[in-house]
């Protein structure tokens, strides 16, 4: 815990660059996941990338509860959402998907008690997956599931 109070401010600006490459690496494995165009290797969104992410954020934190989130993420990333026809359908199937990467992608902060980021995290995907995926305001489907995989993995990389 003192070496993270001893690192220097030019060290920790590189430490937060090399996790926003990482929260990049992770977006782009959800979004080409998504994506019929890459054969629909739906494994690289549900498996890969949360895989990427927890051991990225095990090797920035060195504490193995970060590891056990890979699980949780796992089993929420593979659940479906789609399929369905209704307005409220659609808004209660994204809704309970977004709530269930909230929590997931949470556990780490949850796990040290950072109620503020864990809480604001559920609330965002909840929102976020609502917005683009019912609505897509963004200008295609590609975009849209770039920015839901930056927003999936945005908070609990950075706070590690």
């Amino acid at each position: 815990m003192l070496a993270r109070y001893r690192m220097s401010e030019r060290k920790r600006q590189y430490r937060s660059f090399l996790k926003f490459g990482l929260v990049f690496i992770c977006a782009a494995l959800y979004a080409m996941g998504g994506s019929e165009a890459f054969g629909g290797m739906k494994w690289l969104r549900r498996y890969l990338s949360p895989a990427v992410a927890c051991l990225g954020m095990f090797a920035f934190s060195k504490n193995w509860r970060s590891l056990p989130q890979m699980v949780l993420m796992m089993a929420s990333l593979s659940m479906g959402y789609g399929g369905v026809d209704s307005l409220w359908a659609k808004v209660g199937r994204r809704g309970m998907f977004g709530l269930a990467n909230g929590v997931s992608s949470s556990g780490f902060n949850l796990w040290r008690k950072k109620w503020l980021l864990a809480g604001f995290q559920v609330v965002l995907l909840v929102a976020a997956y609502i917005v683009l995926g019912v609505f897509n305001p963004l200008p295609d489907a590609r975009t849209e599931e770039f920015v839901l995989g930056v927003l999936v993995y945005f908070i609990p990389i950075m706070s590690v």
